[in-house]
């Protein structure tokens, strides 16, 4: 009997799991990449980028210190890294590239990273080409080394500041400059 309503007779139970994938490359300028990658790649080429600055800006400041200023040339190939991220990520989730523009607006550029960083993309391909590989375990650690990083520098930054500025006090006490600590909590 050859009726057209009947439902398929192949087993259909594994249809997803030979879904064909491509391992997206870090600089590449086209692909997909889902949100541990991107994490990882924009916190790696941004630290990248801030070594290459400073390390710029400390061999001009040497040589003169008003030459200091062209070590921001490093942050113009760091602005297009991070469109080329925001826009492999937008095709992931099925959106054009022309939506990574977002980001250089005030206000919304913070809503609109959030939604690039927790937003899922797509489970199979779509136009803008197969999803990525499985995550390697190298850029599962670097996307996790973000909230560590800023969790570290944060726990520096509430224990060294107010170290720094008692010792600032005290070392002016001590030349004279400002009456002791002591003096000033009694007033």
């Amino acid at each position: 009997m050859n009726n057209p309503y009947n439902a398929p007779a192949s087993d259909l139970s594994r249809a997803g799991e030979n879904v064909a994938t491509y391992q997206p490359q870090i600089l590449a300028v086209n692909g997909r990449i889902g949100r541990l990658r991107y994490l990882a790649y924009t916190f790696g080429l941004a630290m990248a980028c801030m070594v290459a600055a400073a390390l710029l800006m400390g061999v001009l400041a040497a040589i003169s210190p008003k030459m200091m200023m062209l070590g921001m040339i490093i942050y113009i190939p760091a602005l297009a890294i991070s469109f080329i991220m925001a826009i492999r990520r937008l095709n992931d989730m099925g959106h054009p590239g022309w939506w990574s523009l977002l980001t250089i607006i005030p206000i919304l550029n913070f809503f609109f990273g959030l939604w690039l960083i927790f937003g899922p993309g797509d489970a199979g391909s779509n136009n803008y080409g197969l999803p990525p590989t499985k995550n390697s375990t190298g850029v599962v650690v670097a996307a996790l080394a973000l909230p560590l990083f800023i969790a570290l520098v944060g726990i520096l930054a509430a224990v060294a500041i107010p170290a720094y500025q008692s010792y600032v006090l005290k070392a002016k006490a001590s030349r004279g400059a400002l009456p002791a600590p002591a003096q000033l909590q009694a007033q």
